[in-house]
């Protein structure tokens, strides 16, 4: 029913942080033992690594936006297309949550 977004985002973005966190054990580390040259390359790299992951994070939210606004539209094509089981849902979940409020409120007293 859902288009579902597939796993292999995550796992990009999980590799580009170990690698962002690899980048700057390395910079942290090279400060005592390394040129001026290859200390800048180190943070270079660090800080282009830094706005790409950001960019692939920010990216993430607006695919779980779309993903939702995708699920709410065919939630909506399908009560309109079939009212009756609109209505027949909604009837069920106002049944089960006065349920749970009536077992709620009968435990307290």
């Amino acid at each position: 029913m859902f288009n579902r977004t597939k796993k292999n985002d995550d796992i990009d973005i999980n590799q580009d942080v170990s690698q962002l966190a690899d980048t700057l054990d390395d910079l942290l580390k090279s400060y005592g033992s390394k040129t001026k040259d290859e200390v800048d390359g180190a943070r270079s790299r660090a800080e282009a690594l830094l706005k790409e992951t950001r960019a692939k994070l920010n990216g993430g939210q607006s695919r779980v936006t779309q993903v939702a606004k995708d699920a709410g539209d065919q939630v909506d094509t399908f009560v309109r297309d079939n009212p009756w089981h609109g209505v027949g849902i909604g009837a069920a979940v106002g049944i089960v949550i006065g349920a749970l409020i009536a077992t709620t409120t009968a435990s307290r007293h």
